[in-house]
């Protein structure tokens, strides 16, 4: 069995003497890193904690400060592949949103490692307002992809894996990951608050896994498409608008256009006839869209320019076209 050692971040997560107990107590060795270079301890367990140091059951790693985090990740995972065996298993525990960094150079290194993600005392006081990544980030970032597509089968499960093994198991064989990949995805899961880990047990959070299977990824791309093409054809509409009321006076209101146009009532030539006849004919079923009717005018009368015989209409009085429906005259239902 390959040993398994506990890289601790104390990064705001500093230890108390039992944490630090119960880890000596269940692992061959721990180690202790931080970024910012600090460690505070409570004096009365100073004993006890050098005692540890002494018989090298804990080491503290050296953190030089650097411009990028990248490059601090990068030395501490220098010196464990320096000081662990071949074959050692790394439980990782930090309570930083950017450890993903550091595992992905553990990763690199071909270092066989886990995550436990813990949360500060702050991430406790506001878990309520954490919410689920939005679809738009959730499509943009594939490890929320994997995390989205196991969730979908987890919640199809009848039954679930109870322990850390037979999870990253699952994980493996679903998603087709290595071993190593799956225990990355695992503390993701942790992350997230979908899975809770104690110990080598699992259990799941029935609310948050419930959420996230409800997530219907393929159906927003298709309403997302669906929107671009009503806003091209809603475009389309309103340009047709202005060239067919493009020669009307804009500046004068509904009442003194309709006033003039009325006027031209006596001036009906034939196909004008025809075209209010068909239209009267349809009765409620008239199209109450501009770009409607004129599709429909273009079926009836092929041969007649269609966009003259609009703007003769709405001179007329016949229709009117308030910017968003077509609106049939009385005068057009008498004739």
């Amino acid at each position: 069995m390959n040993d398994k050692v506990v890289l601790l971040d104390l990064e705001n997560n500093l230890p108390t003497a039992k944490m630090l107990r119960d880890i000596v107590e269940h692992y061959s060795s721990l180690y202790l890193f931080n970024l910012t270079g600090q460690f505070n301890y409570a004096l009365e367990d100073l004993t006890e904690l050098s005692g540890w140091i002494s018989s090298g059951q804990i080491v503290i790693l050296d953190t030089p400060r650097a411009k990028k985090k990248e490059f601090e990740y990068a030395v501490v995972v220098g010196q464990l592949m320096a000081l662990l065996a071949p074959g050692t298993h790394i439980e990782v525990v930090s309570a930083m949103d950017d450890i993903h960094v550091l595992m992905h150079l553990l990763d690199g290194s071909e270092l066989s490692a886990s995550l436990i993600q813990v949360q500060t005392e702050n991430a406790k006081k506001s878990k309520n307002k954490q919410r689920i990544p939005d679809i738009q980030t959730i499509k943009t970032k594939p490890y929320l992809q994997q995390v989205k597509k196991y969730c979908d089968a987890l919640a199809k499960m009848a039954g679930r894996p109870s322990t850390v093994d037979k999870l990253i198991n699952s994980i493996a064989n679903i998603l087709q990951l290595v071993p190593e990949k799956a225990q990355h995805l695992l503390g993701l899961l942790i992350n997230l608050k979908i899975v809770k880990r104690e110990a080598e047990q699992v259990s799941y959070r029935k609310k948050v896994l419930k959420e996230w299977a409800e997530i219907d990824v393929e159906n927003s791309k298709n309403a997302s498409k669906k929107v671009h093409e009503i806003d091209d054809i809603l475009s389309k509409i309103h340009q047709e608008s202005e060239h067919i009321l493009a020669d009307l006076d804009t500046d004068s209101s509904i009442e003194n256009i309709q006033n003039h146009l009325y006027k031209n009532f006596s001036n009906i030539d034939p196909v004008q006839m025809e075209v209010i006849q068909k239209l009267n004919d349809l009765k409620s079923e008239k199209p109450k869209d501009i770009y409607q009717l004129r599709d429909l005018l273009e079926k009836m009368f092929p041969k007649t320019d269609i966009r003259l015989l609009l703007k003769e209409l709405i001179e007329k009085g016949y229709i009117y076209w308030n910017g968003h429906d077509v609106v049939y005259s009385h005068e057009m239902m008498l004739n």
